[in-house]
C-alpha cells in the first residue's frame, strides 16, 4: 500500500535522500522548508509536494501547514523530521542563538507531531521519527547545546512513543552516524557571535576539525535514506523500532557511552546510593 510521507529538511543531504527514496516506491512526498520555491523544486520536479514552513513558527502557524496538507492529501502516514543544525561554541559564549537552536532542533519539530496527533490518533495509525543523531549520546565541547537539544528531542520522543502506542501511533528515534552531507558546510554550520580568546586554546582545535571532517565523513546519505524509509514504511515485516540508529559508528558510540556512563559511576554506590527513609523497602 503506498504511504504519504510528511518530510522536513528535505532541501539537502539525508532529508532529500529520504524524500527521493520514497518517491521511488511509489509514495506520495510533502517536503517542506521556509523558501521551497528555491530549495524544493527538484523534488517538485520529480513528483513531491512542497510547503512553505519555518519552524519557528508558532505553534497555530505550524498547525496551519499541517491542515493544508491534509487539505491536499486527505492522509499522511509518516512524519519525518529532519530539519535541523550545529550551533558551534562553547556554553558561555552562546546567548541569544540559543532561542533559534531549541526552536529549530527541538520544539519545532514536536509541534509539528503534535499538529498531527489528532489525524494519527483518528486512523489508529501513523508513524512520527524525529531524526538526533550521535550528538544526543553525549554533550560534545564547542557543541554543547547542539547536543543538549539533539538530547532533549531524544527523551521526549522517547515519551512520546510510551503516551500514544495506545492509539496504534508508532514513535521512533532516528539516530544518525556521521554522513557525507553539508552539515558541516559552513553554510550550515552556524558560529555563535560572541567568541571569547581565552577558549581558543580549549576549543580552536575543534571548531578546525568540524571544518576538516567536512567532506570526509564516512556515511552513504543514499544508503542512510534507503534503509530509513525501508524500516520507517515497514517493508518486509520490520516493525518501527523505538531507537534505529544508522550507520556502524552509531553502533560504537552507544557502546562506549553505555561502558562510559558505567565506569563514572563505579564505585559510588557505596557513598551514594543508601539514601532511603529508614525502614523504607524493610520487610
Amino acid at each position: 500500500m503506498p504511504k504519504t510521507w510528511f518530510i522536513t529538511g528535505a532541501s539537502s543531504g539525508i532529508g532529500r535522500e529520504i524524500s527521493l527514496a520514497a518517491l521511488s516506491r511509489g509514495d506520495t512526498v510533502i517536503t517542506t522548508s521556509r523558501t521551497p520555491e528555491t530549495h524544493l523544486s527538484d523534488l517538485s520536479t520529480r513528483g513531491a509536494t512542497t510547503l512553505k514552513l519555518d519552524l519557528t513558527s508558532p505553534y497555530s502557524e505550524i498547525a496551519s501547514v499541517v491542515a493544508e496538507a491534509l487539505r491536499q492529501h486527505e492522509n499522511i502516514d509518516i512524519l519525518v523530521n529532519v530539519a535541523g543544525y550545529l550551533l558551534e561554541g562553547s556554553v558561555e559564549e552562546t546567548n541569544e542563538e540559543i532561542e533559534h537552536l531549541y526552536k529549530t532542533n527541538l520544539f519545532g519539530p514536536i509541534n509539528l507531531a503534535r499538529a498531527l496527533l489528532p489525524h494519527f490518533r483518528a486512523r489508529r495509525a501513523g508513524v512520527v521519527a524525529n531524526v538526533a543523531g550521535i550528538g544526543a549520546l553525549r554533550g560534545a565541547a564547542a557543541a554543547g547545546y547542539y547536543c543538549a537539544s539533539k538530547a532533549a528531542l531524544r527523551v521526549v520522543t522517547e515519551a512520546l512513543r510510551a503516551e500514544v502506542a495506545a492509539f496504534g501511533i508508532e514513535v521512533c528515534c532516528v539516530m544518525l552516524g556521521h554522513f557525507r552531507t553539508n552539515f558541516l558546510d559552513q553554510g550550515h554550520r552556524l558560529a555563535v557571535r560572541g567568541r571569547i580568546d581565552e577558549y581558543e586554546d580549549v576549543l580552536g582545535g575543534i571548531r578546525r576539525g568540524f571544518s576538516a571532517f567536512h567532506g570526509r565523513q564516512p556515511g552513504d546519505p543514499v544508503k542512510a535514506g534507503n534503509v530509513i524509509v525501508r524500516v520507517l514504511a515497514g517493508d518486509g515485516g520490520l516493525g518501527v523500532p523505538a531507537v534505529l540508529p544508522v550507520g556502524g559508528d552509531v553502533f560504537e558510540k552507544i557502546e562506549e557511552g553505555c561502558a562510559r556512563a558505567i565506569g563514572e559511576v563505579e564505585g559510588l554506590k557505596e557513598v551514594a546510593g543508601y539514601t532511603d527513609l529508614q525502614g523504607v523497602g524493610e520487610s
